[in-house]
């Protein structure tokens, strides 16, 4: 299970998915790849596309999980019936929404609502205690992508039910209008991030362009990296430096 993976420290790599086809995700299930997040925050996915994309990451045994635009618990609900193994849910700054967001993956009162006849249970197969379990290997990751969030971190990590935080550095370096993941100021504030996690005994997740990068990031004991997108891999598969040197 992911879950169990993120918290034993594996390290783990993903990337980002921004094209809705349901044929990508079966080549990703063929690469050595971890995990794969659907952006639906910056991509424009329809809910039946959502639905296909899950059902080919199930298909490959890829674990999939899905970045809404905002933690709205109807939207929760919807992503996680349809069998995604877990959500990541950007501008998280308080440990309310943090406590609201965790809520909202959990069945009981003023939680998930239940049913069973979908796919995350089994279309019915799946006993109600046993659903109840699984439910509990959701995975929760929060995006702390500005200041307010960065102030309330160790409030944020002292959530019970949070898997990780995110480190939004491009959010964060508009945000306080620096406009560089490498200035001074995001770099204190990602470092932040960082050492609450750690002392939160909470994963830290951080993307990276490419798998350089990533591996920078594991030197630093980050143990979640999500590197580029298919975007980035194709863009950086035909460059125009590529395709000189061919001709």
């Amino acid at each position: 299970m992911l879950k169990s993976r993120i918290h034993a420290a594996e390290k783990l790599v993903g990337t980002f998915l921004k094209t809705g086809h349901y044929s990508l995700i079966e080549v990703l299930g063929r690469s050595g790849l971890d995990f794969v997040i659907l952006d639906t925050e910056h991509s424009p996915f329809t809910h039946a596309d959502v639905d296909r994309c899950i059902l080919a990451a199930k298909a490959v045994n890829l674990p999939i999980l899905v970045r809404l635009v905002e933690g709205d618990a109807a939207r929760i609900l919807q992503v996680l019936d349809m069998g995604a193994d877990g959500i990541v849910i950007p501008q998280v700054k308080t440990m309310a929404q943090a406590q609201a967001i965790v809520r909202a993956t959990e069945y009981g009162a003023n939680g998930r609502g239940f049913a069973g006849t979908n796919r995350a249970g089994g279309y019915g197969t799946i006993p109600i205690e046993r659903l109840v379990k699984i439910a509990k290997e959701t995975v929760v990751v929060l995006q702390i992508e500005d200041s307010e969030g960065v102030q309330n971190i160790d409030d944020i990590v002292s959530t019970s039910g949070v898997d990780a935080c995110f480190v939004g550095r491009a959010d964060l370096s508009v945000a306080m209008e620096v406009f560089d993941v490498n200035h001074p100021a995001v770099v204190e504030a990602t470092q932040r991030v960082l050492d609450a996690c750690n002392a939160g005994n909470v994963v830290s997740m951080v993307f990276a362009s490419d798998m350089t990068h990533a591996a920078d990031w594991f030197v630093k004991g980050v143990t979640l990296v999500a590197v580029g997108s298919e975007h980035q891999a194709l863009l950086s598969y035909f460059s125009d430096s590529r395709i000189a040197d061919i001709k």
